[in-house]
Order: C-alpha cells, then structure tokens, then sequence
C-alpha cells in the first residue's frame, strides 16, 4: 500500500524570491494600474518581489511608462509577435536565470486587492508542490469572471468555472492563467508553459499538472479584479457567411489549427482527431 507524502512546507524563517511575469501590448493604462496595484499591495516580510515585464511592441510608450514609473521592473522588449503565451515564456526564461522560489503570472489587466500577496504567501507556505490560482472578479459586474476550472465529461477543452469557498481553498482541474502561482517545485516537475502562440497555454499547465498528480488550488475568495474579456463571437453567429465564421475561428481568438491540434493531441488521447475536427465541422455545417 502507497503512502501519500504530506505537503512541502516553508519554514517560517526562509526568504522566498518571486519572479513577477507578465506580458503586454499596448494597453498602457491598463498596464500601468496593474503594476501598481501589484506595489500597493502588502508584500509579505519573507518575500522579495523581482517584476519581469515582456512588452511586444507597444507602439503607445507602455515600455517607457513602466521604466519611468516603476524603475524596478525589468522591460524586455519582444518581437511584436510573441502574444500572451510567447511573452509569458520570455519572461519566464528571463527570470528562471535568478533562480527563484516561485513565479507568479499576472495578466496586465488584472487589480490586485491589498491583501492578495498575502493570502498567497500563506497557503504557498502550507503547501509549495501545489499551483495556487487566483479566482478574479468582474469590476463592471460583480461577478465571477475569472479562475479554476474543473472539467465536464471526457472532453479535455469542456470545463466549467469553479467558484471560490470564502473559507477554504478548493481542488479545480486546471485555470485560467490571470493570477497564478507556480512553485519552483512545480516548474521541476513539468517544466515551463507549452509553446502555444496565444491561448490553450494555461489550460494545458492545469491539465498537464493534474495528470502529473500535481494540486490545482484555489484561494480561499476572491483576491483580484479583471474584466471579462469579449471573445470574438463571429463563428458563433449564424447571419455570418459560413467561410467568414470559420476563418474566425481559425484566428487567435479562436481555434488556430496549429495550436488546437497540439492541445488535442497532448490531452485528447485516441479522440485527437476527433476532437480537432468537430468545432471547424459544426461551423461548416450546423
């Protein structure tokens, strides 16, 4: 019979580096409010941030914005087409050269609350082998916009959202990738992000890490906001001519071929090919 090995635990005493990684394109407002947001928040005395920003070719000044109002941010400079999954590896092979304990993804939409570092430190010190996600809010509405998942049926791209319990974190299958920490144990275990161009990337991080037997947590409430962003509907609307919906679903926004076949392959199992070819099927013919 196999013992189940507890948790690694932080010794209260320990100082933890944490890498800050995030990706940007001409949004610099927006930008610039994340960031502080993230400075104004109350950092842990244990922890010692180091904010690592690929910016992809902002032609608005984001990238001097940042070296002018947060001189502590490291800015690189991508190549204009690197897109949320290119610059989150960029600035994650960048920091990975100072060796830290842990990597937090932040999308650079997202406010922090005051006390999000806080509320991470904690359950990062109960268990460091385990993601800790973030559920975030929508500031227009209310309500829940982004966070864990947790899958429906055997279709590894059908999940539903997973609401935080305000007392108690809870296990989700995979995330969104807006606000999440990755232990260095982790990072050990299943490496760094797959090279998709844009989206599918931090699902496949959640999938990948719950098949490795690696926890997908959730924080206990809510610790961030972030606006819904609006996908690009076109292959959902039927008045739209049938090659034009497909041709969106093709793009970035939706299933670009390249990227959704490697995500049906890595998680699809003998249904790869059927799970590649039934959203392009449905468009055509629904």
């Amino acid at each position: 019979m196999s013992r189940i090995r507890p948790p690694l635990e932080i010794p209260m005493s320990n100082v933890l580096d944490i890498a800050v990684l995030l990706t940007c394109y001409n949004r610099r407002e927006t930008t610039l409010r994340c960031l502080g947001s993230l400075f104004s928040a109350a950092c842990p005395d244990h922890w010692r941030l180091h904010v690592w920003l690929v910016d992809d070719g902002s032609k608005d000044g984001t990238a001097d914005a940042v070296r002018e109002g947060f001189p502590q941010v490291r800015v690189l400079q991508g190549t204009g087409s690197l897109y949320w999954c290119g610059g989150m590896r960029s600035a994650w092979a960048a920091a990975e050269c100072s060796h830290p304990d842990a990597f937090l993804w932040l999308n650079d939409d997202v406010v922090l609350h005051p006390d999000a570092l806080a509320v991470f430190a904690s359950h990062l010190r109960q268990n460091a082998e385990a993601i800790w996600i973030a559920s975030c809010k929508s500031p227009s509405t209310g309500g829940h916009s982004y966070g864990g998942r947790v899958r429906e049926g055997c279709h590894p791209a059908r999940s539903r959202a997973l609401l935080p319990d305000a007392s108690a974190p809870l296990v989700c299958d995979t995330f969104q990738g807006n606000l999440v920490l990755v232990p260095q144990a982790v990072v050990s275990r299943i490496g760094r992000l797959t090279d998709f161009q844009h989206a599918m990337a931090d699902t496949d991080y959640g999938l990948r890490a719950t098949r490795a037997g690696i926890p997908c947590m959730l924080l206990p409430g809510y610790v961030a906001n972030c606006e819904s962003n609006p996908n690009d509907g076109k292959h959902h609307d039927a008045s739209v001519p049938r090659l034009t919906r497909l041709k969106s679903m093709m793009g970035l926004k939706g299933l670009p071929p390249r990227d959704w076949w490697k995500f049906c392959r890595i998680h699809g199992g003998l249904l790869a090919p059927a799970y590649f070819l039934s959203p392009y099927l449905r468009v055509l013919f629904r």
